[in-house]
């Protein structure tokens, strides 16, 4: 699922964040798994991160007057929807997301717990079990500290049980995206008959 978040902040006005939300882990709150702050120029232009040194990117409208901040949330919705377009291009089916999380390290501020048992999810949803046997390994095998660790930790390890059963994998992974879906109020999706729309 992709969120889109108007994010206050402490003066008059807003941030934008932007980000794809995996559902194969049951939450009842939004979060943004890959992406989030977003940075634009006047001209639409957007990145997640500005180079450094470089001016002319924004984070936040700020709220002067009501035809200034009209203006500039416009703006700000159209950054939103291009990055929406942008995420769905990028990540058109479930083999696209294991690909991507796969290929890059965990993010600054990001779990390295949370990162492997994504990519877990997203390889044995893909059909890399080996690859997604390598990953929620990871999670089962670090280091515990806190509990919703050790509860992450034990529902990678319900799924490295399922490895030698691929449907019994796959069935359980599509339950708990539904229920994912339920308690976030969102439509009932059919996920059996295909790996888009799994995330």
């Amino acid at each position: 699922m992709i969120v889109v978040e108007f994010q206050p902040g402490r003066s008059p006005g807003t941030y934008l964040n932007v980000g794809a939300m995996w559902l194969w882990t049951e939450r009842a709150f939004l979060a943004s798994d890959e992406g989030c702050r977003l940075y634009w120029r006047d001209d639409a232009t957007f990145v997640s991160e500005p180079p450094l040194g470089e001016g002319g990117w924004r984070q936040h409208v700020d709220f002067l007057t009501a035809d200034q901040f009209t203006r500039d949330v416009a703006l700000a919705v159209k950054v939103a929807a291009a990055r929406v377009t942008e995420l769905r291009t990028q990540l058109p089916d479930v083999a696209a997301v294991a690909a991507r999380l796969a290929g890059r390290l965990t993010r600054l501020g990001e779990s390295p717990l949370w990162h492997a048992f994504h990519s877990g999810a997203a390889a044995a949803l893909s059909g890399d079990l080996s690859a997604a046997a390598r990953s929620l390994t990871e999670v089962v095998s670090a280091d515990l500290q806190v509990e919703w660790e050790h509860d992450l930790a034990a529902e990678a390890s319900e799924l490295l049980g399922l490895m030698s059963d691929p449907v019994a994998l796959r069935r359980r992974l599509v339950e708990t995206i539904g229920r994912s879906r339920s308690m976030l109020k969102l439509p009932a999706a059919d996920l059996d008959s295909g790996c888009s729309g799994l995330g």
